[in-house]
């Protein structure tokens, strides 16, 4: 059996299902998705919700059937455990039990939950609400309230899963938005915190459990809510009235790590029929095999696409005579694994069938449509989001074939619409994640941005690219998704197309109603989306093109102070050389007029000369300077010149 718990770690509910299955020797796999990281959350979150169709927990899954919160009378009918009178008793945990994030914290939030209880006292008291007289149940939530309060700084509800922003989690801040509407139709809000009286009374008219409105409100419609007991047993069960053909269809994602598993299922699912491998009829995406059994004609068809390859198990009367069904389904073994997709059921009565046959055969929403003219296909919608989904239609062979198929390719991309919303979902949770850090970040800017060096505003270019790139990331994500959306609806469309749907009767809503509806709200929501990123990529190259011209005059404004620099160097080294130029004349002036002094005074000893040392030595220096003058000329000159050659 397979069973899985999927809770958070602040989630008393969680806790009793749990203890629950262990009280009763269950094997099951839990996965507390708040205490999860990374990708192992995102796929954790993504099965959850595909199971569920919304984000509060607990939800458990049972061999294809969803359960969501701690719902005692569905977990014993589905676990196949003796059916016990409900009693109101206080469930302690043993030792050893697992109660994650809870049970080896409490000591640290003692002070937080001493506080928690005194605010809970004041908020009942301005609201007039009355707090459940369960103690142990009190403690338990106040602990969740607790741990939430010092993860995120508000008191989210410990029994949704929060985002950790205020602006998105408002609304399940204790007390909820939705604790008045609880208390006042279920007896208690969703958490169990606030109750009513006629809950205090133990009223039996209150549900065992009470639907999440935040899910509800989101699609504007009763999207997600419990099903009757009686009517879940009677959709479980076999149908009262005999058949004429009765199908059982089962889809699961491929597998594209094993091309194989679809065929190695169909094998093991003929094998119940006692067939040979020789029997199946091959074909490149198909397959089917036959056998009679007891009046009864027992198909099983496999067929495959890029996506998804669905099961089915077609039960025909023969002879005259009319089917259950019920009994050669459970006689073939039907693969589960975790990409299982929908299971849902084809009748095809053996008389016309009226309105009460209708009631008994549907479970959930009914809708009911006539297509091609003459044929009635009435179908009921489980309401809890398990996928097993029952179609009606009208007892005509000629046309019944096609009509199958088509209603299998309807409910495969309605199906499909639901992982696409998932990942709808997803991108939205990463764009907000996204958004905030760049919202933190363009703020920061704005108000260091005047005074800020050119190392820090690089940094910030750098990090503005990488967030601009991964928005991107999702922007391309998503409209890839859509396409694939837009693709599905528009397979959905063009079959109601050539149906030419009309009123089917009974006063039951289209077939296309239900369907169109998740197609065109998921479509619309892409749209808005690109909007929502077209917006923040624009304010994002906004502030990137103002980065980068910051930088650029920064940049440009050192590039001119370094060459006014360099102007004023290579001025201030020219000053130099020339007063070293002259200085070296000036020297080398006085060295020579010296020099000629002796020989002046020489040639004055001698008598060659009549002229006075004094006035020589004066008539000689213009003489000197301009030899000296020349000889520093030359040498500049000869320098220059080499300095050309070894630069050449």
């Amino acid at each position: 059996m397979d069973v899985r718990v999927y809770r958070i770690s602040t989630c008393h509910w969680c806790d009793k299902v749990e203890t629950f299955l262990k009280k009763h020797g269950i094997n099951y796999k839990s996965m507390v998705i708040d205490l999860l990281d990374g990708t192992e959350q995102e796929k954790a979150i993504a099965e959850s919700y595909h199971l569920s169709k919304q984000r509060s927990f607990p939800v458990t899954y049972i061999d294809g059937t969803c359960v969501i919160g701690f719902h005692e009378s569905r977990l014993r009918h589905l676990l196949k455990l003796p059916s016990q009178r409900e009693e109101q008793e206080r469930i302690k945990l043993e030792d050893g039990e697992i109660k994650p994030g809870l049970s080896s914290r409490e000591r640290d939030y003692r002070e937080t939950i001493g506080k928690t209880r005194d605010w809970l006292m004041r908020e009942a008291k301005s609201h007039g609400y009355t707090i459940n007289p369960d103690k142990q149940v009190v403690e338990e939530i106040l602990t969740g309230l607790a741990i939430n309060e010092k993860r995120y700084g508000y008191k989210a509800c410990p029994c949704r899963l929060a985002t950790g922003k205020y602006q998105l989690d408002c609304d399940i801040i204790c007390p909820c938005s939705y604790c008045f509407m609880d208390v006042e139709k279920n007896g208690r809000c969703y958490c169990s915190l606030f109750v009513s009286d006629r809950f205090v009374a133990s009223d039996p008219a209150l549900p065992q459990y009470v639907p999440d409105l935040r899910e509800r409100s989101e699609t504007g419609g009763s999207r997600v809510a419990p099903v009757a007991e009686e009517v879940s047993e009677v959709a479980a069960g076999a149908p009262a009235i005999l058949l004429k053909t009765r199908i059982k269809v089962i889809g699961f994602m491929q597998d594209i790590a094993d091309k194989n598993k679809a065929r190695e299922g169909f094998l093991r699912m003929t094998s119940g029929l006692d067939t040979q491998a020789t029997d199946v009829q091959w074909n490149e995406d198909t397959a089917c095999v036959s056998k009679v059994i007891n009046d009864t004609k027992v198909t099983i068809k496999l067929r495959q696409d890029q996506e998804v390859y669905t099961y089915q198990i077609i039960c025909t009367a023969v002879n005259g005579k009319l089917t259950n069904g019920e009994k050669l389904f459970q006689r073939v073994d039907v693969p589960e694994h975790k990409n299982k997709l929908f299971e849902c059921y084809l009748i095809v009565p053996g008389v016309a069938y009226t309105k009460e046959d209708l009631q008994l055969l549907l479970p959930g929403q009914r809708y009911m449509s006539h297509v091609y003219d003459k044929y009635k296909v009435a179908a009921g919608f489980e309401v809890e989001g398990t996928g097993k989904d029952t179609f009606v239609i009208s007892p005509d062979d000629q046309m019944l074939d096609k009509i199958v198929e088509e209603i299998i390719t309807l409910e495969t991309n309605y199906q499909l619409l639901s992982v696409e919303r998932q990942r709808y979902i997803l991108a939205m949770d990463k764009l907000d994640i996204l958004e905030s850090t760049i919202v933190s970040k363009m703020r920061i800017i704005s108000m260091n941005l005047p005074k800020s060096l050119p190392e820090a505003l690089k940094g910030w270019l750098h990090g503005l690219s990488n967030n601009f790139g991964e928005i991107s990331g999702i922007a391309e994500e998503s409209r890839h998704r859509m396409n694939d959306t837009l693709l599905k609806r528009d397979v959905i469309r063009r079959i109601f197309k050539d149906w030419g749907e009309g009123d089917g009767g009974f006063n039951y809503p289209a077939l296309s109603r239900f369907f169109m509806e998740k197609a065109d709200t998921l479509g619309d929501q892409y749209q808005r989306l690109f909007i929502r990123i077209d917006g923040i990529r624009r304010e994002m190259a906004d502030l990137i093109t103002m980065l980068r011209t910051k930088i650029d005059l920064i940049l440009q404004e050192q590039s001119l102070e370094l060459q006014r620099s360099v102007d004023e160097t290579t001025k201030t080294q020219m000053m130099m050389q020339h007063t070293v130029e002259g200085l070296s004349v000036i020297v080398l002036s006085y060295y020579t007029i010296h020099l000629f002094g002796f020989v002046f005074e020489s040639l004055e000893a001698s008598h060659v000369i009549n002229v006075s040392l004094t006035t020589a030595k004066a008539i000689f220096v213009p003489i000197a300077i301009g030899i000296s003058w020349y000889l520093t000329f030359r040498a500049k000159k000869l320098i220059k010149a080499q300095s050309t050659r070894k630069t050449k």
